[in-house]
């Protein structure tokens, strides 16, 4: 509609156009790709629809998809000088704001009607036990108008058994193929133990009949177990826990970014590396770097490179005791070169031999503590950090989280950290914690 608004008021005033029927066609092609990728993503599901933000940000991103093929296939086609340049850029203007205005109307008239039984999802429960109860807490918690729940229904209980209050506890599956006859009933949610495999082949067989969608709840192993989806292997469908890091071509691009950046940066900081070392020398006796056994990938060993930061007969090769602030044991030069994280530099060439990257979850000694005890062994999922090469900065140290780790708490913080930036890895978030971690470096805090 809005191309041929646009077309009525550019052409209207001018002369005729030749070809009418190539702008008709190309706004009924856009609307085509439009719709089409737009409900591939889920964009007209009742949970996207309410999601305004998300309806604004995607509709930019599909026009774009949209925009990029047309503009291909006028490209090969050599069919792009039969447009008028003056439509076509008022068109591809408008368009996304007509899209965005109309989202905003929908979603003002969906809010308003969202509880309305027309628009509401009816919802019922297979199963009157413990997962049974778990998902109705679920979902009377989440309750906005966008579901009613119908109510539970369980061949094994009676529907004065104490555990849910008559009004929803309506009986067997009988009785909901009954309820499904008279009524519509959108989705039913089968919440039973994983283990009664007879049980349910049952109910399935018997539920299919109704014409709502039919599903199992996990949620009995998603409490336990980070369920990720539903995937398939030589046919057979297995439930995805956890996901791979940095697969397929994430991989590469971590790779890339490692080497080129490592590169420019030693090139760059190359004088500096050079004055330090010579200040080090000076300072006191002992080599210009130290390495300390770490781990690394895969919870492999991996040497770790440093400029020495403490008196050569002090220095702590298996990191069991801790750096304190006013530690008599770092140097007049290390404390500088600590504040500032420039001891860190040399770590540029683990990056290079393929030890570590420069962003990811730091390297600790493997004598390293929390509290009494030492670090892998006092948190339980420490060793699901090392799924990926450590980094030279990371997530957890640019959310304030440097410096002396001494209580547990502090050290099940950094490993929820490491853990989440694991899970959601991408380049843009490399470049966040890089460029956070310079702003951090200026303010040279809690670091001794």
């Amino acid at each position: 509609m809005t191309s041929g608004i646009i077309f009525i008021l550019y052409f209207k005033p001018h002369r005729g156009v030749s070809q009418p029927s190539l702008y008709l066609a190309t706004a009924l092609i856009a609307a085509i790709l439009f719709v089409g990728v737009f409900e591939r993503i889920g964009g007209y599901s009742v949970q996207r629809l309410r999601a305004l933000t998300w309806q604004v940000s995607r509709i930019l991103l599909v026009w774009s998809i949209t925009l990029s093929i047309l503009l291909l296939t006028a490209f090969v086609g050599r069919i792009s000088g039969d447009y008028s340049r003056g439509w076509v850029l008022l068109w591809l203007l408008t368009s996304p704001l007509a899209l965005i205005a109309a989202r905003h109307v929908e979603h003002a008239t969906f809010v308003r009607r969202l509880g309305h039984a027309s628009l509401a999802r009816n919802i019922v429960i297979v199963g009157a036990g413990e997962d049974g109860q778990r998902v109705l807490g679920r979902l009377d918690k989440a309750g906005d108008g966008s579901f009613t729940v119908r109510g539970i229904f369980d061949d094994r209980r009676s529907p004065r058994s104490g555990r849910f209050d008559d009004t929803r506890l309506l009986g067997t599956t009988d009785d909901l193929l009954r309820l499904a006859r008279r009524e519509r009933i959108d989705q039913i949610v089968v919440a039973l133990p994983l283990s009664a495999v007879d049980r349910l082949t049952a109910i399935f067989e018997k539920l299919t009949a109704i014409p709502a969608d039919l599903c199992l709840s996990v949620d009995g192993i998603a409490e336990r177990l980070p369920v990720r989806g539903i995937g398939d292997l030589a046919g057979a469908p297995v439930l995805e826990i956890v996901d791979r890091p940095l697969k397929h071509g994430h991989g590469l691009c971590k790779w890339v970014e490692d080497k080129l950046l490592a590169v420019l940066v030693l090139a760059f900081v190359g004088p500096l590396l050079a004055v330090i070392a010579m200040l080090i020398k000076l300072d006191s006796r002992g080599p210009v770097l130290f390495s300390q056994q770490r781990f690394g990938f895969n919870n492999n060993v991996i040497r770790v490179l440093k400029f020495r930061t403490m008196y050569e007969d002090s220095c702590d090769y298996s990191g069991a005791q801790r750096t304190v602030q006013r530690d008599p044991r770092v140097t007049r030069v290390g404390r500088i070169l600590r504040s500032l994280s420039l001891d860190e530099l040399p770590q540029l060439i683990n990056v290079l031999r393929g030890d570590m990257s420069l962003v990811g979850p730091r390297p600790h000694a493997v004598a390293m503590k929390a509290g009494d005890r030492l670090y892998h062994q006092a948190v339980s999922s420490y060793p699901h950090r090392h799924r990926v090469k450590p980094g030279i900065t990371g997530w957890a140290q640019v959310n304030g989280l440097r410096g002396e780790v001494d209580t547990l708490d502090k050290a099940r913080r950094r490993v929820e950290y490491d853990l989440f930036y694991i899970a959601h890895w991408s380049l843009w978030l490399d470049l966040k914690i890089l460029l956070m971690t310079v702003g951090i470096l200026i303010a040279r805090t809690d670091a001794y």
